[in-house]
């Protein structure tokens, strides 16, 4: 029986109460594995990654992260729970004003009390695992979008932390950078035994890398499988999605909607791939 690092039960989210952006989510993520969270742009992806790392507390239902019922934990309880969990956001989002060796550094001054001389080596060591031993001394705007999106994977797991939650890893970046990083990501995930949530809309990067996804629309899983299911359903919602097809399930207008007509024939929306 696989351990689940995160267990998410009926979890309902909105601002507005009456205007929820998740509804009714359940999944599991498994220890030592890659999730994919797949979907399109508003379909609540990001927001169950703030779920999960207690940023936002669900209206309605459970999320459960390390075992622990995130909406019973105190905000200082919520930042011990932080302290095992990295986040790498969407475009790294790194300091701009200090330098590469000062952004890896951060958490490690914050949380710790280890002597500079021991947080060198932990610096040095994180951007070797990420290929870019010897940038110390650079700053954020001398790094290409792919440095800089690996400098701050190597800020994210300076902890070491036993959950990595992904925003959009690959937006932005080029072809051959797009695959070093999904492959470090993979790396990073086995050599630490890590679990990682990965929220993205690239399909080709992450089908190489995951082992299970769960697509999202209108705040809802729509389906769930392993990529081999993905690359074989016949599932019109997930198939329009990985094909970029115009015409399907969606309408693309504002705000994005499901065409349920057209959905008729997928009410169980847990049910795998056929």
């Amino acid at each position: 029986m696989e351990n689940n690092i995160v267990t998410i039960e009926n979890a309902t989210f909105g601002y507005e109460e009456d205007k929820p952006i998740v509804k009714n989510i359940s999944l599991n993520i498994p220890q030592g594995k890659i999730t994919a969270i797949m979907g399109g742009s508003g379909s609540g992806k990001t927001t169950l990654l703030r779920l999960i790392s207690g940023q936002y507390k669900p209206n309605y239902g459970r999320v459960n992260v390390f075992g622990k019922n995130i909406s019973t934990l105190s905000n200082s309880e919520i930042l011990k729970l932080r302290r095992n969990l990295g986040m790498l956001f969407q475009f790294g989002a790194l300091f701009t004003d200090m330098t590469v060796y000062e952004n890896v550094a951060f958490s490690l001054k914050e949380h710790t009390d280890l002597p500079k001389e021991i947080i060198d080596k932990i610096v040095a060591m994180k951007l070797e695992a990420v290929g870019l031993f010897g940038t110390q001394h650079m700053m954020p705007q001398e790094l290409s979008g792919g440095m800089a999106r690996r400098v701050a994977l190597a800020r994210s797991i300076a902890l070491d932390p036993q959950l990595m939650l992904y925003d959009e890893p690959f937006t932005g970046l080029d072809p051959i950078s797009l695959n070093v990083s999904a492959m470090l990501i993979k790396k990073l995930n086995n050599a630490l035994g890590q679990t990682s949530v990965l929220v993205t809309h690239d399909i080709e990067a992450s089908l190489k890398i995951v082992d299970y996804i769960y697509f999202m629309a209108n705040g809802e899983i729509v389906a769930a499988g392993t990529p081999e299911e993905v690359k074989k359903t016949n599932n019109p919602i997930v198939r329009q999605f990985v094909d970029g097809q115009v015409s399907g399930p969606f309408n693309f207008e504002y705000a994005t909607t499901l065409n349920y007509n057209t959905y008729m024939g997928l009410n169980n929306q847990m049910e795998k791939f056929s």
